[in-house]
């Protein structure tokens, strides 16, 4: 009992909002509504038409619609009802949920208006939700999917319906601009590729140095404005580290005096005329730097002289084809590329120079850099974090490697003993998951001078396949093409089981089969067929 009439008062107005706030599940002529805090999630009245309703904006708010989804992500639970919708109307679609009430997951469990055994895949943690959405939209095959907030959600939890959007919404773009990428350089990069393949036998692939090299701090270069002013330091590196640096990076660095031991190309334009060099350059850059260019990138780069040459592979594809399995990770630029490559080497700690991904007024590479060779999409000008504070420019094309270095750092911390992560780099863009440092503070702890490191000597034991194991794969393959052209003028449905089946089994045929599977109608993926069998000649011809 209560002894002051104000302690009872206050007892009994608790008991009513904490009643008023549990969520109730009410009756309705054509199913149950829900209402949670005096807000109705689902309308009692007709929740299924309401949902309809839901869905149809989504759907018509998705990006790229000409194929139908085949995953959803959703922000809330609720009954069920919207996600019902979802799998009445597309069969074999993926729904992944993010479920911020737990109380409202138990009610969807007991209500569950799906139907027996049919349940969404829930997250109640929202770390492992954008690990899922990361997985699933910027590296799955689902392209892109309807992304829908229940509008009670919404109201409910904003931050936490801020925090979904603004997480889809960025992956989202990362997906635009790897699929945009992808489609101006597809058709380019597989013929480079063909032209490319004999090289396979000639010049080592440096991925096979994976957890082979010699521990190093890794200095990664690329060619953001602020590589001007603190470039110059790099000098003072020598034996104690590797400088990796993007090959766009090259001429500013040789203007500063510094010779990195690796340049990386990915180009699939011919951007060899920026790596040839004067006299001068020669000089600094001397005999012992290794010119590392993709397996698909222009073959002009092959051809330039004064460099080690060798190359390495972007998809599980060609590397499984022309090397032994290993291929490298990358964000869609040499910067990204030698990130990863360095961590694959087992260097340590991994240190970004010049990597504003960001502009510096009007600028958005250093000095000496030919902008005309390497452009970047001046799209989608927005703002983001600043290193040591504040906020700095950037556009979508530099926000993706952004994200994908986020995304890499947080994959890194989860593995055992992973590689200290620093950005070394002057300003520009500030990076989740990287120590920021003073390029002076990173070189003045380098200490002693290891042993010195012999790059030519280390990649020169790397073993090289043999062209008569590659035609023999090649001649399979076309023998395999020329069954399918086959099988697709008298069953095209069974011509698409079969290639479904043949791309299980090999990477590469999956790569050169893939614009065929997704045609969809009979003559196209006749044509594409056709192409892909001219693809593996032109790799015999090279061989």
């Amino acid at each position: 009992m209560y002894d002051n009439p104000t302690d009872a008062l206050t007892a009994r107005l608790l008991v009513e909002t904490a009643a008023a706030a549990a969520p109730k599940v009410v009756s309705g002529p054509h199913g149950p509504g829900l209402i949670c805090r005096s807000l109705a999630i689902h309308h009692q009245e007709d929740p299924l038409s309401e949902a309809r309703n839901w869905v149809g904006m989504a759907l018509s708010q998705r990006r790229r619609t000409n194929k139908s989804p085949e995953l959803a992500l959703i922000f809330g639970l609720g009954l069920g009802w919207h996600i019902r919708v979802l799998m009445e109307l597309f069969t074999n679609i993926k729904i992944k949920v993010f479920e911020p009430d737990h109380t409202l997951r138990e009610i969807f469990t007991k209500y569950n208006v799906l139907g027996l055994g049919q349940e969404p895949e829930i997250f109640e943690d929202f770390a492992e939700f954008e690990s899922m959405v990361a997985r699933e939209v910027v590296h799955g095959e689902n392209g892109y999917p309807v992304v829908l907030c229940v509008p009670g959600y919404r109201r409910l939890w904003p931050q936490e319906a801020a925090r979904f959007n603004d997480r889809v919404g960025m992956e989202l773009s990362r997906r635009e601009v790897i699929d945009k990428t992808k489609e101006m350089t597809n058709s380019v990069t597989m013929e480079n590729l063909a032209k490319n393949a004999g090289l396979a036998t000639k010049y080592p692939d440096l991925m096979l140095l994976k957890d082979r090299f010699p521990t190093r701090p890794a200095f990664l270069v690329g060619a953001g404005p602020s590589l001007s002013k603190n470039g110059r330091l790099l000098n003072e590196v020598g034996d104690r580290g590797v400088i990796i640096c993007a090959a766009a990076a090259l001429k500013p660095l040789l203007a500063l005096g510094v010779s990195p031991d690796v340049v990386l190309v990915l180009e699939s334009q011919d951007t060899s005329s920026y790596l040839k060099l004067t006299e001068s350059e020669a000089k600094i850059l001397g005999d012992q730097t290794i010119l590392a260019a993709a397996s698909n990138s222009h073959p002009n780069h092959f051809e330039v002289n004064g460099y080690i040459k060798a190359l390495f592979h972007l998809n599980p594809g060609e590397s499984q084809l022309l090397g032994r399995g290993l291929y490298l990770p990358q964000g869609g630029n040499a910067g990204t590329a030698a990130f990863a490559m360095a961590y694959l080497w087992g260097l340590t700690p991994l240190i970004l120079v010049g990597q504003d991904q960001a502009y510096d007024g009007s600028m958005l590479h250093a000095h000496g850099t030919l902008d005309s060779v390497f452009e970047d999409d001046p799209s989608g000008i927005l703002e983001v974090p600043a290193i040591g504070g504040g906020k700095v420019t950037t556009n979508t094309s530099l926000l993706a490697s952004i994200n994908w270095y986020v995304e890499a750092a947080a994959t890194i911390a989860r593995r055992s003993r992973p590689p200290l992560l620093i950005n070394a780099t002057k300003s520009g863009a500030s990076i989740i998951g990287f120590y920021e440092m003073t390029l002076e503070e990173v070189i003045e702890r380098l200490g002693q001078s290891p042993p010195k490191l012999d790059l030519a000597k280390l990649i020169k034991a790397i073993p090289m396949p043999q062209a008569g194991e590659i035609r023999g794969d090649l001649k399979q393959m076309s023998g395999l093409l020329s069954s399918l052209k086959k099988l697709l003028q008298i069953d095209f449905h069974r011509c698409l089981a079969e290639m479904v089946n043949t791309s299980q089994s090999s990477a590469f045929m999956a790569q050169i089969m893939a614009p065929a599977m997704a045609s969809g109608h009979k003559a196209v993926a006749l044509k594409n067929l056709i192409w892909a069998d001219g693809l593996i000649l032109k790799m015999l011809s090279s061989l």
